[in-house]
């Protein structure tokens, strides 16, 4: 279950508004991520804002997630990707989280969307965009090179977490025989949590790509594998191929190491798919624990064929 921060009080916004140059308030909590708080805020002049606030833990100033998500953003709007803007960062320590105010974009995730062709080619295209942001030498600090790691897991965590796992043993080997055969590919700017849940859409068209606080340097299969996985988590198997094949079609990129990168995703909810059954129901996505559990053998199964 997620852990939220508490509500900013009176004396933390009247600072934020100082910052902002304009006076908020708190307006209403957005509930179901699992990477911090997020709050929206209305100024004045009825605009609202959105205050995120993380508590994952960092090394340095270049680990912050805050950090990450501005630069990440800033990066983005320069290279024309639909995103929120960037607005303040929190280098004073106005809050004990690390905290970064955004623009908030009208929209909500798109998970019944009644064309899924067009659908998923939107989420092709606007990936494809994504992978094009162009990363500056001083950037590489904060979204380091991930080679053939899992961006969430070390390699031993993995094999802890396998250990836990009816199947984790077939998986390891297939997953280590993979990667010791991966071929070098060119490497960009990857999201690492692009999905449906992290784009919002208005009448049908993607406006936005949220959550931005954990890019790294990849193989762009990486986002698309794990993005395939959880559009077909949604039951909508016919638009994760033809995602992996839009993408395919507006990159020019073949995907050789997709396999390797499938299987991959297909660990990142393990020992158990039921942590991620709140953050789905918070989308009304009506699954089941029992669901997810099968459906996620399937994908298993899947991965393991490709």
């Amino acid at each position: 279950m997620a852990e939220y921060a508490s509500e900013p009080t009176a004396d933390q916004l009247r600072k934020l508004s100082d910052h902002l140059g304009r006076r908020v308030r708190h307006d209403h909590r957005i509930l179901g991520g699992e990477g911090g708080t997020v709050d929206v805020l209305t100024s004045e002049d009825g605009e609202k804002l959105v205050l995120k606030r993380f508590w994952l833990p960092e090394a340095g100033e270049s680990s912050s997630p805050a950090l990450s998500e501005f630069r990440a953003l800033t990066r983005a709007r320069e290279a024309g990707v639909p995103a929120p803007t960037p607005l303040w960062l929190d280098e004073t320590g106005l809050f004990p989280e690390r905290a970064v105010v955004t623009s908030y974009v009208a929209g909500r995730p798109l998970i019944e969307p009644d064309d899924e062709a067009d659908w998923a080619a939107q989420l092709a295209e606007a990936l494809h965009r994504l992978h094009g942001i162009r990363i500056s030498e001083p950037d590489h600090a904060l979204f380091p090179d991930l080679g053939a790691n899992d961006p969430h897991r070390s390699w031993d965590e993995i094999a802890d977490v396998l250990e836990r796992h009816d199947r984790g043993r077939q998986i390891w080997v297939a997953l280590t025989g993979r990667r010791n055969q991966l071929e070098e590919v060119p490497v960009v700017y990857t999201h690492h949590d692009f999905w449906p849940g992290n784009t919002l859409w208005v009448d049908q068209e993607l406006v936005a790509i949220i959550d931005w606080e954990g890019g790294c340097i990849a193989d762009p299969a990486l986002d698309v594998a794990c993005c395939a996985f959880d559009i077909r988590m949604l039951g909508l198997d016919q638009a994760a191929s033809h995602f992996v094949e839009s993408y395919r079609q507006v990159s020019g990129l073949q995907l050789v190491n997709l396999g390797f990168w499938q299987l991959l995703a297909a660990c990142r909810p393990m020992p158990d798919i039921a942590i991620w059954v709140p953050g789905w129901h918070s989308l009304g996505f009506p699954i089941t624990i029992d669901e997810a559990r099968s459906r996620h053998d399937k994908l298993i199964d899947d991965a393991l064929r490709a």
